[in-house]
């Protein structure tokens, strides 16, 4: 056998297993992009059941806050209307990360798909904090402006009191709540769980998909 028909054969040999290195990665990289569609996906159902119930709670919040308004009740209408606002945002922003999930779905780009992934976990590491920023309204909902005129060193000492203690523990959990130290207990409290969980995993096979790419 010639030089060159050996040449041409291991040629031809190379040609072939380039394209059987190049298909099979390809079929990893796709499976590997199902993978991540499918983790993504799980954020779903929890995102869908907060809606489902959440929007409900906040028009009922609103309700409460108007009739409170009409009835003079100020202290029960600042309280219901502070937490009000905070549900709206919050819902609002769950439709945005239903957003972001389908467009993770339809996107091929691995570094749009990356940045969208990240965008997603600052968002909802930022509803969770938001959420905490309601605790202190609470104890706002339920005071009596009669009961505060005729007792206000008791009634309104105990009162401010609990009031002051919330709004301390709310700052304390707002500020210790840590996105990059996950193995924290605030963190494993607050972002684990069916929300959080889908995001963490995406995150890591995300990091496959780069590979595959390069």
């Amino acid at each position: 056998m010639k030089d060159n028909e050996l040449q041409n054969i291991w040629k031809s040999y190379d040609q072939k297993l380039d394209q059987v290195l190049s298909l099979n990665k390809q079929l990893t990289y796709d499976l590997t992009k199902e993978k991540l569609n499918k983790t993504i996906n799980q954020l779903r159902r929890p995102k869908r059941a907060m809606l489902f119930f959440g929007i409900p709670y906040t028009l009922l919040l609103f309700s409460i806050t108007l009739i409170a308004l009409k009835a003079g009740s100020s202290f029960v209408s600042l309280g219901f209307g502070a937490i009000s606002i905070i549900m709206t945002i919050v819902v609002i922003l769950y439709f945005y990360h239903l957003n972001l999930i389908n467009e993770i779905n339809n996107n091929d780009n691995i570094i749009e798909v990356q940045e969208k992934i990240s965008r997603l976990k600052i968002s909802s590491f930022n509803c969770t904090k938001l959420a905490l920023i309601q605790l202190p309204f609470w104890t706002i909902c339920w005071v009596s402006y009669d009961a505060l005129i005729n007792s206000p060193w008791l009634y309104g000492g105990v009162n401010l009191a609990v009031f002051l203690g919330l709004t301390y523990l709310a700052y304390w959990l707002y500020k210790n709540l840590d996105i990059q130290n996950s193995d924290s207990k605030i963190s494993r409290f607050f972002l684990s769980g069916s929300e959080w969980e889908p995001i963490l995993r995406s995150s890591e096979i995300l990091k496959q998909l780069k590979e595959y790419e390069d």
